[in-house]
């Protein structure tokens, strides 16, 4: 702990002197602060230049430029020079720590760099891994997936990957964390610290499962991914005061990255397709109208009568559109 807290002091004290003289890049903040940092903070070479990248990263986005960057006592420390040695041990920094490995570690690829994590009174070291890509697959055809918060996921079979179990998870816990917080006694802080990543990792789990469920089934059919492109979604929607804390929990750019990191390593394309009207189109006419979405839940076109759930129905439309098949827009019906 002495040494994580003495890293991050003198990360603060570089990001002060980046921000008052502007010098953002690693190179100059560098050769500005580097024997300031050994003599002052009694950092090692390795050390010293470490901190200087961690401030110069934290200063990578020019908005970012408008503040001081400020760093946590015991925030991650990232470790580029590390060894792991035969006796279970690891070696960084001058350090020597016993440490204990994922059992397949060794089969995962190279180690490259790492992150030194103090959490909930527990060392981790989270170890970046080198993995060879799989040969990328020739697709006969696109799986469309749908993304949302009701359903987490729904697949252009009518495969549903409920978020009723998450939703679930979320009231309990928020519950939870208000009658601790009202209660405000030095026992109910020690609970309020053991539940506080609880629901994160619940719903990580949960998004690992999914993704891994439908990379697993397009590899088995010889299928690609089609997906929406929802870059900048939190903003175009808007949704009811209640279902606010809903809205904000829900983790799709995660559930997303999974999906992509793990198609990747299994060789399965990814596509990303417009997701203008998906869930206003109807994949049988190619109708297209507001009015069409009955409910949340509910298609049911107004020129046809075709009827289904609205999420297959828009994952039905993606897989279109990622096939190039995209439906012609009918006019609205007369009368």
């Amino acid at each position: 702990l002495p040494m994580i807290r003495q890293f991050n002091a003198a990360c603060n004290s570089v990001s002060f002197i980046a921000f008052q003289e502007r010098i953002f890049h690693w190179l100059p903040l560098q050769r500005r602060a580097y024997h300031w940092l050994r003599s002052e903070f009694g950092l090692t070479g390795q050390q010293a230049t470490v901190a200087v990248r961690k401030v110069a990263y934290a200063y990578r986005n020019k908005a970012r430029r408008n503040t001081l960057a400020i760093f946590k006592p015991l925030g991650a420390i990232p470790v580029y020079y590390h060894s792991y040695k035969r006796d279970g041990t690891v070696s960084f920094y001058g350090h020597r720590l016993p440490f204990q490995a994922r059992p397949d570690i060794a089969l995962l690829g190279k180690a490259k760099e790492a992150n030194l994590v103090y959490r909930d009174g527990h060392f981790f070291l989270h170890q970046v891994i080198e993995a060879p890509e799989a040969e990328a697959i020739i697709p006969q055809g696109f799986l469309g997936l749908d993304l949302g918060i009701v359903n987490l996921a729904v697949d252009s079979d009518g495969e549903t990957y409920s978020g009723e179990a998450v939703e679930r998870k979320r009231r309990i816990f928020t519950h939870r964390r208000r009658n601790l917080q009202r209660r405000g006694t030095r026992s109910a802080k020690r609970k309020l610290q053991g539940i506080r990543s609880k629901q994160s990792r619940y719903q990580r789990d949960t998004n690992h499962c999914i993704s891994k469920a439908v990379v697993s089934k397009a590899q088995r059919h010889c299928l690609g991914i089609a997906l929406e492109d929802l870059g900048g979604i939190r903003d175009r929607i808007t949704v009811r005061r209640k279902q606010r804390a809903r809205q904000h929990n829900w983790a799709f750019f995660q559930l997303r990255a999974f999906i992509e990191y793990k198609a990747v390593l299994a060789g399965v394309p990814i596509t990303v397709v417009n997701p203008a009207y998906t869930s206003q189109t109807c994949p049988e006419c190619g109708f297209v109208s507001k009015a069409n979405r009955v409910s949340q839940s509910i298609f049911s076109c107004k020129f046809c009568g075709f009827s289904a759930p609205a999420d297959f129905v828009a994952a039905r439309n993606i897989r279109a559109r990622a096939d190039g098949n995209q439906p012609m827009v009918a006019s609205a019906p007369s009368g």
